[in-house]
């Protein structure tokens, strides 16, 4: 009975804090609303965002009290966050959808509560899916900057920190019903889990009486209770699989370490592979930072390119930059040659004198004929000089071309 009394308590706190769930049969929609769209449909729409927990603005124009009739950016971006949030396409068209939807939810959430304010439906489901529909709100407010609307960093901070434990909660709610289902003991798991209830539930208290310090110091308790009841009931956080994913890379540098060596000790070059080992550990320290300083997102992303370069490292084995840049410099001087030829050949059509650019033109290709030999001896240096000596007799053979 007693969890019966918190869990109404905690949707009504969430509720009084994010917006109410409103009935959305006072609005008439007959037709599509999206950008552009002007009508009282449109305000009714606006009015009904506002108090479902998906603000189409915190102050001003569209907020709670102040809506239009006027379907703008604001708008579309609230419909995407709940049609985001209800499973629908988050294309920010109001369409018969969306409509049908939002009736539906209006009508499902009358039941859950009679003339006397008791609840006459599953708690869960409506706890559950305010949570969602507050994690694509807050995630929204985000993506168009309307969370520095909140009235001051204090408030913002709390926000934050009760839309994290709001995830946590909902992950541990979850992964401890996934456990239960597998026959596994949920005792200790579901204690941790009601601590972090009532933790975000005085978080909340707090927040109501402008105490956003103390709000977020209770919701972070809150996060952190959740967490330990996630874990407990066989959950792995994003911070246990970024560890796991540092091990992973450690290792993958390690054994790229030794198949170098053992290249260089057959004769192979590896002053290439080298380099870019010494970029992929270079990622690899930064992404450790990242990790101790709890930014996993980064983390990750550092991860993964050390990951790539890990392969570019082992890959590049037996590669060599002389060797590269004398590839290139004999493409150039053949690409140099055949452009040289087409205007020689040209202007003889034409009736010019092209004695001497022949000449010069043959010189060229005999200097190309000795850098390709220089390569094949793998004396990359002496191949770029003659590959350059090349690329300038064919420009010179061009230039030499007369009436």
């Amino acid at each position: 009975m007693k969890n019966k009394i918190f869990k109404t308590l905690f949707l009504l706190a969430i509720i009084g804090l994010f917006g109410q769930i409103d009935a959305a049969s006072s609005c008439n929609f007959t037709r599509n609303l999206s950008v552009g769209s002007v009508g009282e449909d449109v305000r009714c729409l606006q009015n009904y965002l506002n108090t479902s927990g998906f603000p189409v603005a915190l102050k001003g124009a569209g907020s709670l009290g102040h809506e239009t009739n006027n379907y703008k950016d604001l708008t579309k971006q609230a419909v995407k966050a709940w049609q985001k949030s209800v499973g629908l396409k988050d294309d920010g068209i109001f369409g018969s959808k969306s409509a049908a939807k939002a009736l539906e939810l209006s009508n499902n959430s009358s039941a859950y509560s009679g003339s006397n304010g008791t609840s006459n439906g599953t708690a869960d489901d409506l706890i559950i899916a305010s949570l969602r529909a507050e994690i694509a709100n807050l995630e929204n407010q985000i993506a168009t900057s309307q969370a520095s609307s909140y009235r001051t960093p204090e408030d913002k901070e709390a926000i934050e920190a009760i839309k994290k434990a709001i995830s946590m909660i909902q992950d541990a709610e979850e992964q401890i019903e996934e456990a239960e289902d597998d026959g596994d003991n949920v005792s200790r798991p579901q204690k941790d889990l009601a601590d972090a209830r009532e933790d975000f539930y005085d978080a909340v208290d707090s927040y109501f009486k402008n105490s956003y310090e103390k709000a977020t110091d209770l919701a972070l308790d809150a996060y952190d209770n959740a967490q330990d009841a996630y874990e407990d009931a066989g959950g792995e956080t994003e911070e246990d699989e970024i560890e796991e994913l540092i091990d992973e890379i450690e290792e993958m540098i390690e054994e790229a370490e030794d198949e170098i060596d053992e290249a260089d000790d057959d004769g192979e070059d590896v002053d290439r592979a080298e380099d870019i080992l010494d970029d992929a550990k270079d990622a690899f320290d930064e992404a450790e930072d990242a990790f101790d300083d709890e930014d996993y997102e980064l983390a990750e992303e550092l991860l993964e390119e050390a990951e790539d370069l890990i392969d570019d490292a082992i890959d590049a084995i037996g590669e060599n930059d002389d060797e590269d840049e004398a590839d290139d410099a004999i493409d150039d001087a053949k690409d140099a040659i055949d452009e040289a030829e087409e205007e020689i050949e040209e202007a003889e059509d034409d009736g010019y004198d092209v004695d001497e650019a022949w000449d010069l033109l043959e010189e060229a290709e005999e200097e190309l004929e000795k850098a390709e030999d220089e390569f094949d001896d793998e004396d990359y240096d002496k191949a770029i000089d003659y590959a350059e000596d090349a690329i300038d007799l064919a420009e010179e053979a061009i230039d030499a071309i007369e009436d």
